[in-house]
């Protein structure tokens, strides 16, 4: 972040959704354990019934096998939560900005002023899981900048554009008691007001 640029919200992708590949590949490794005493009591068999013709060690390379695929499932879902994990979301009070990367870093964002359009969607199954796409758009032919399975993609979309308009600054004044320039509220002014009227 820039000196003096204020993060104003800061989010993940969901999980679920981001790195679905992680439980579908967390799945297949409990499914080959469940498999691999089987496969190998079935090379067992066959083992034997050739070994009169060739000698080869069918149960071990069976074995390998299975745990080579295992082995390459169980890195693939590390290297995705990883991902997961190096990757986000952040509004700041100038700016829409996306982080990803471990050890290279990428980072695109967009200012506020260039925001052209924001359209948010969700299939059925973000919507399940409170989770959408935001798509960013700037008055220029690049590519929009997409929050990509945002979590709350209503209240993002709600903050971007209270941060375009400026409203945001407002409402958070209002919520900690800003007093406009004058002193007290209107309301004690007028109360004082009448006290000297007495």
């Amino acid at each position: 972040m820039k000196s003096g640029e204020k993060i104003i919200y800061s989010t993940h992708p969901r999980l679920f959704l981001y790195s679905g590949s992680i439980i579908l590949n967390l799945m297949v490794v409990v499914i080959l354990f469940y498999l691999l005493p089987f496969a190998m009591e079935a090379a067992a068999r066959f083992e034997y019934s050739i070994a009169s013709a060739v000698r080869l060690p069918l149960v071990q390379i069976v074995t390998w096998i299975f745990l080579i695929l295992i082995l390459i499932l169980i890195v693939k879902s590390i290297i995705d939560l990883i991902s997961w994990r190096f990757t986000k979301y952040i509004l700041t009070d100038q700016r829409v900005v996306i982080e990803k990367g471990l050890l290279r870093r990428e980072t695109s964002y967009i200012y506020y002023d260039k925001i052209v359009d924001v359209v948010f969607s969700q299939s059925l199954l973000e919507r399940l899981v409170s989770a959408g796409d935001i798509q960013i758009f700037g008055g220029h032919e690049h590519t929009p900048i997409v929050l990509k399975n945002a979590p709350n993609p209503e209240r993002i979309d709600q903050l971007i554009n209270q941060l375009i308009s400026g409203d945001y600054e407002t409402m958070t004044r209002a919520s900690r008691g800003y007093r406009p320039p004058g002193g007290a509220s209107v309301f004690k002014r007028h109360s004082k007001k009448f006290k000297r009227l007495r």
